[in-house]
């Protein structure tokens, strides 16, 4: 508990514990240092080469979009500026950056089984938020005043550089099973009205999606707060891109040219979230009904399976996803 407080977080297992800081080099003078190939865990629970890949492919997703990070940090100068050049080319980049995120969250199946990782280890990452075996939680005998508490365990929604993108595009995420509207060119002039007159104010979000930042390294946290503030990317895209400015002006080129690298953007999100709940299907919900035999084994699961998986962040897995993955798509701007 005493850790926990130094670090600013929850003091139980979570994705920074298992990925951002579980890792080394294995080759010192590689030419890419962080080639995923070239990184190797220093602890896992098993000792098996499946856990340590499901360890090793977030890792490697960090570090390679975290030159998105800089992107959006060059769109967010490229606003103040009002310079679209700017922005579309920060837009390009943070496309490059979903890209490279993309291929490597696809190798997860080249060393991580999904009876291996559902049946050996994937008890180890789970919490004691809703646990049958812990239903009040855990006592800490460091610093925790005899209290209860519940935590949950470490999960993928707690990566800050994925919800660093969903910021930055303004990609809103609402309360499970809620449905609400993306941002209009009205709602994108009270922003910087408010930005204007001093006042910054975030946009709303998925409760669970906030309370993964308690789960974060304390800088992260804050840094997507800021961000969250005072990004004004989707909101410079949405006053500059829509049909009545764009007629009017002798640019629209370089204005189409904007609302293209933002949509391809945002369409590079939904293929991500595609991908994670393919995985999840796959390494969840197969593996649950086929059961702990190996003969029992399930290749694939398709992404239709009504089946209720519950990820090791403690919430029903697809049913989160999926609605994460359709206020992504109806984020474009048309």
């Amino acid at each position: 508990m005493t850790v926990a407080n130094f670090l600013e977080m929850n003091p139980v297992i979570c994705l920074a514990s298992l990925c951002h800081w579980n890792w080394h080099h294995l080759d010192g003078n590689a030419k890419d240092m962080m080639d995923i190939s070239n990184l190797c865990t220093q602890f896992t629970f098993t000792g098996s080469t499946d856990e340590s890949w499901f360890y090793l492919i977030p890792t490697a997703i960090e570090n390679k979009g975290a030159r998105g990070i800089n992107a959006i940090l060059d769109g967010i100068a490229g606003v103040g500026n009002n310079d679209i050049v700017r922005v579309t080319q920060a837009l390009c980049n943070i496309s490059q950056s979903l890209q490279e995120s993309i291929a490597l969250l696809e190798r997860m199946y080249e060393r991580c089984d999904p009876h291996v990782f559902y049946w050996n280890f994937r008890k180890y990452m789970g919490g004691w938020n809703d646990a049958d075996e812990f239903p009040h939680g855990l006592k800490y005998e460091d610093g925790g005043n005899g209290q209860f508490f519940k935590f949950s365990g470490g999960s993928a929604a707690q990566t800050p550089l994925i919800q660093a993108f969903d910021i930055a595009l303004g990609i809103k995420h609402y309360p499970t099973g809620e449905r609400g509207l993306q941002s209009s060119v009205v709602e994108a002039r009270q922003r910087l009205a408010n930005m204007a007159d001093g006042e910054p104010v975030p946009p709303p979000a998925n409760a669970y999606v906030l309370s993964t930042r308690d789960y974060m390294p304390a800088g992260h946290r804050r840094f997507l707060e800021d961000l969250a503030a005072t990004c004004m990317i989707r909101e410079f895209v949405l006053l500059n891109c829509s049909t009545a400015v764009v007629t009017e002006n002798g640019d629209a080129d370089q204005r189409a040219e904007l609302r293209q690298a933002y949509n391809q953007c945002v369409e590079l999100m939904k293929t991500f979230r595609d991908k994670h709940i393919m995985i999840v299907s796959r390494y969840v919900i197969a593996p649950a009904k086929a059961g702990p035999s190996i003969q029992g084994r399930a290749g694939s699961a398709r992404d239709g399976d009504e089946a209720t998986a519950k990820g090791t962040g403690g919430t029903d897995a697809i049913k989160f996803l999926r609605q994460m993955r359709a206020e992504t798509t109806n984020t474009s701007i048309r």
